[in-house]
């Protein structure tokens, strides 16, 4: 059976009030008295009530994160630069996943806002409105990678459209004639963007985009593989691909090894974000490198700048670049 604040304060001698005080507003309570409570706290096992402890505070020293996916590698950096300001600052996270779904991420929004002091928002399907009807719209918001955020709020992006714009254009500077595309989740910005970036270089180098070969993914390497199973069937077969990200590209060369087509002597292909396995696939992949660990310590650093109630900071809204990294599978 669980200690609680009574069994203390019976055996110290003193009321709940003082233990509670003890623990939130030690200033309140004498020094003797604290380290004797506190010592038989300890001797019994008494854990504070995080909950109680918070409101008592009226902070949470918790900070939310709301991500697409729960998963991948992409997402593993994006928390690492999070976790790492976070750590500094004596901060716990809370993370919870939209899995791509506006009303998903609309409700892990408001579960979150009121047991966090401030949320790191990157989903697709959210606007800024929806961040003011949650239960907490005192909430401090820092948007990452996200669309239709309105001027209100600090948002970090990353270059998708510029990037896919420079893989494209290596393809065909390359010298491949027949390049198509595998997508992700077509309500994706990522997606959106980086599909635009592809048909503008088609375009600028008198390319008809409309005729590229479109192959649907979900950003998963299965999607990838499934994805080049489809490119083996088309007819004329593309020499060159675009993957809107790295984990489909790597699914893809898999499906082409299995059948014997080589990469890129048969077909050559081009990722997205240089997820840490980029450069360890076999070949190793074309890609658009994306400053995704910075994404995340940034955007959570000035979300701790706002929490501190630096109000009168004026608005962030800033595009981290992308760099063309150039490996064998094109």
């Amino acid at each position: 059976m669980a200690v609680t604040i009574r069994d203390v304060a019976s055996e110290a001698n003193v009321s709940a009030t003082t233990v509670s005080r003890v623990f939130n507003h030690t200033d309140l309570v004498r020094p003797e008295t604290v380290e004797r409570v506190r010592r038989i706290a300890d001797e019994m096992g008494y854990q504070p009530n995080a909950t109680a402890k918070s409101l008592s505070h009226g902070r949470t020293d918790a900070i939310g994160v709301v991500l697409p996916a729960p998963h991948g590698e992409f997402f593993s950096e994006v928390m690492r630069g999070i976790d790492e300001v976070a750590q500094s600052s004596h901060y716990h996270l809370l993370i919870s996943s939209s899995h791509y779904n506006r009303d998903e991420a609309e409700a892990a929004m408001r579960a979150l806002s009121g047991r966090v002091d401030g949320l790191l928002v990157m989903t697709t399907h959210v606007e800024a409105d929806d961040i003011l009807q949650t239960p907490r719209p005192d909430v401090p918001v820092v948007f990452m990678n996200s669309s239709n955020v309105g001027p209100d709020h600090d948002a970090y992006d990353i270059e998708n459209r510029e990037g896919a714009y420079k893989a494209t254009k290596h393809l065909i500077e390359r010298g491949y004639r027949n390049i198509g595309v595998i997508t992700g989740p077509r309500n994706s910005l990522d997606v959106q963007e980086r599909l635009s970036g592809f048909r503008d270089a088609l375009s600028d180098s008198g390319r008809n985009p409309s005729e590229a070969p479109v192959i649907d993914g979900d950003f998963t390497r299965a999607s990838g593989y499934e994805a080049g199973k489809q490119i083996l069937e088309l007819d004329p077969r593309p020499d060159a691909f675009f993957s809107c990200n790295d984990y489909m590209a790597i699914g893809a060369i898999s499906a082409f090894q299995e059948a014997g087509i080589t990469t890129p002597g048969d077909i050559a292909i081009a990722g997205f974000d240089d997820i840490p396995s980029a450069r360890y696939a076999s070949p190793p992949l074309t890609t658009v490198r994306v400053p995704v660990f910075d994404l995340g310590r940034r955007a959570a650093q000035r979300l701790l700048d706002r929490m501190a109630g630096h109000s009168e900071m004026p608005i962030e809204e800033a595009t981290l670049g992308s760099e063309l990294v150039i490996r064998s599978s094109t």
